[in-house]
């Protein structure tokens, strides 16, 4: 087991530290910006750059190395890279929450994947096309593929979903953690937004997972999960599904403040081809900036007051109650159809003389509407559950059915 002092020159970093960094790195990022476009993934450079910057691992444990910083950390530092690359601020925003939600599951895997390196690259995917999970002695047999899986590498790790059928006839979502060994990617991921992330699909053909690898998202739920026996500190005291969905509403926010900021400076530069008079001068263009601009203040400011509240009850060892983990979900759900708002007005407003595949405006116009696409931001799934709560009504209980298990899903779907 890694010592408990492996934590020398990360036990004083700061969130302020992190997001100063990625601040930092911003100009090479937009630099790279159309490299990752052709690549489709984030340049090898730039995944070194997150790495050797620790700006994936906000909130892992300091047993590993990590500085432990409270959830939502990573958020932050995703929202600032995402002001300069949406596809970088998307992959750190999803793989930083793996580095928090990895802290609750078994301490073996923890072992395994950070005692042998305590920068372990941990994609995952858990929407699926086929997922064939059977019991074996001492784990599972696995196959299938599954979609979606940003920011995977073939000599990283990856993580799954899968419903594992029970006795009684019910199935269980469960979470399984695979070394690179054990999956091959499909490349599949050609969106017009977003396309840098690298959201292939994963295959796995007949492999054994151990059970110390896998995880029930029954227990992720929980407050208390097997892997804080070896983590005790508050940061992982927050139940995993809704409470991650803010790992993808946080770069969100950073892209459509990108918009923003690329589109007031190519209306200062501009004028109309018709009299010439300088286009910031027009009051209906000035109307647009104020309304885009307020609504993405409001969407960071729903943000930062869910940050206050989850961070207070981890610290304070107190549950979430359904009814505020569906609020979460909720104002995920909204703060993102805000951001998507507000930049589809500035890239509407630009007319022809912005039509260029090249402006910035565009381009997080479309990282914002690829983003948005999400489960986990999008306001038709997550504003029905709530209502359903304020109605009196069980949002897990299906209309003739039995109740059902909340999951979550970190994919695009």
């Amino acid at each position: 087991m890694a010592p408990d002092t492996a934590q020398t020159d990360t036990a004083t970093v700061t969130v302020e530290d992190l997001v100063a960094k990625a601040a930092a790195l911003g100009p090479k990022l937009a630099e790279r910006r159309d490299k990752a476009r052709e690549l489709r993934c984030l340049p090898e450079e730039t995944i070194a750059d997150l790495i050797d910057n620790g700006l994936i691992q906000a909130c892992q444990p300091k047993r590993f190395g990590g500085p432990e910083l409270p959830f939502g950390s990573h958020t932050d530092v995703a929202m600032e890279l995402a002001r300069h690359c949406g596809s970088t601020g998307w992959v750190v925003g999803i793989l930083g929450s793996h580095d928090w939600w990895l802290a609750k599951c078994h301490p073996d895997v923890q072992e395994e994947i950070w005692g042998a390196d305590s920068k372990a690259w941990v994609a995952g995917g858990f929407a699926f096309e086929r997922s064939e999970p059977t019991k074996a002695d001492g784990g599972f047999r696995l196959s299938g593929e599954w979609v979606f899986g940003s920011g995977v590498r073939q000599d990283g790790w990856f993580a799954i979903m899968a419903h594992v059928q029970e006795e009684d006839g019910s199935k269980t979502p469960t979470m399984m953690i695979l070394p690179s060994t054990d999956f091959r990617v499909k490349e599949a991921w050609d969106p017009p937004g977003l396309i840098g992330t690298g959201s292939h699909n994963v295959v796995v053909d007949d492999v054994f997972v151990p059970t110390y690898r896998t995880i029930s998202f029954l227990e992720l739920n929980k407050r208390k999960s097997i892997g804080q026996t070896i983590n005790p500190g508050w940061t992982y005291n927050l139940p995993m599904p809704r409470v991650v969905n803010y790992s993808v509403a946080g770069p969100v926010i950073g892209m459509a403040r990108a918009a923003l900021d690329a589109f007031c400076e190519n209306i200062k530069s501009r004028t109309s081809y018709v009299d010439r008079a300088r286009l910031q001068g027009f009051a209906t263009l000035q109307a647009r900036v104020a309304e885009s601009s307020a609504e993405i203040d409001a969407a960071k400011d729903i943000y930062d007051a869910d940050m206050r509240f989850m961070r207070d009850a981890a610290q304070n060892d107190r549950e979430i109650t359904q009814h505020e983990q569906y609020r979460f979900r909720r104002n995920c759900g909204y703060l993102s159809m805000l951001c998507r708002r507000a930049t589809h007005r500035l890239a509407e407003a630009l007319g022809a003389g912005g039509m260029k595949s090249s402006n910035l405006v565009h381009q997080f116009n479309l990282d914002v509407l690829a983003a948005t696409g999400h489960q986990a931001l999008s306001w038709d799934s997550n504003a029905t559950p709530y209502g359903q709560l304020m109605l009196g009504l069980d949002p897990n209980v299906l209309p003739g059915q039995k109740k059902v298990t909340p999951t979550l899903s970190l994919g695009h779907d």
